[in-house]
């Protein structure tokens, strides 16, 4: 059984290095089923879905051991319910907003300092969205992550399967209720497990068959264009479980799930 922790490393960490710290026992309330995370870096806060308790656990950047969670969102009134917790969470630290993906084929927004039993600020969900988020039978495991390009004031959610086609849909940041897409990524869009933006430049990052894939990000109509593709081999039976951008070292980071390791690959192109 997987121990529930959040540890954290050294930027220049290498093989078989210590982590410098780490978040878990009892009273941190975290389980071993998570399933995303999202760091803060304006509020330096780290946010986690905890699926099994059907909620969302806000922590202080720093914080370390048995620590407890400065916030939690969870209980009817949040809507995160079923396996719809088991979905991907994302943090918008310039609107100071959570947002997370259900099964239930919703993307609910909460402000960033919810605590308890709230209602969502918003709530994206209904046919004209072409929503596709996975099955409620699935355990909520294919539940695609979402990002938020806060310049552009777009909403970036992924799409597969009968209803998506390997899209990505790109609708106003605030789009609430029976909303459609402002833009479409037609794709097809492979997402690996997760992608990211850079939205300086309008790019998706994703990684997919060996390659790092840069993506242009229509704010308007449908969009063919195909990606700009750098290699960035995982190694053998390798696949990618997490992505995330260093644009002050201009670098892609990315976990893999053979082997437990994290590569990071330089790549001026996506930042320049």
């Amino acid at each position: 059984m997987n121990h529930p922790q959040i540890a954290v490393f050294a930027r220049l960490a290498k093989e078989n290095t210590p982590y410098l710290r780490s978040i878990e026992g009892q009273k941190s309330l975290l389980g071993r089923t998570m399933h995303d995370i999202a760091f803060d870096s304006i509020h330096d806060e780290i946010a986690v879905t905890s699926p099994l308790a059907q909620a969302i656990l806000t922590f202080r950047g720093a914080a370390n051991g048995e620590e407890a969670p400065l916030r939690v969102i969870q209980g009817n009134k949040t809507q995160i319910k079923g396996v719809g917790a088991t979905g991907k969470v994302s943090i918008d630290p310039v609107n100071n907003e959570i947002l997370l993906a259900t099964p239930d084929q919703t993307i609910l927004t909460f402000d960033r300092l919810a605590n308890g039993n709230i209602v969502p600020k918003r709530v994206l969900g209904g046919i004209a969205t072409r929503l596709w988020l996975g099955e409620q039978n699935t355990g909520g495991g294919n539940v695609p992550c979402i990002r938020v390009d806060p310049i552009h004031n777009l909403l970036l959610v992924p799409v597969e399967g009968r209803r998506g086609g390997s899209q990505v849909l790109v609708f106003d940041r605030t789009a609430s209720g029976n909303t459609p897409p402002k833009a479409v990524i037609q794709g097809p869009v492979g997402m690996g497990n997760q992608f990211e933006i850079y939205a300086p430049k309008l790019r998706l990052v994703t990684h997919t068959r060996g390659h790092i894939e840069i993506w242009k990000i229509p704010e308007h109509g449908e969009s063919a264009e195909p990606p700009v593709k750098i290699p960035a081999p995982l190694g053998r039976q390798s696949g990618d479980i997490g992505i995330v951008l260093d644009p002050v070292h201009k670098e892609v980071i990315i976990a893999t799930a053979a082997g437990n390791t994290i590569m990071t690959f330089s790549v001026p192109e996506v930042f320049d």
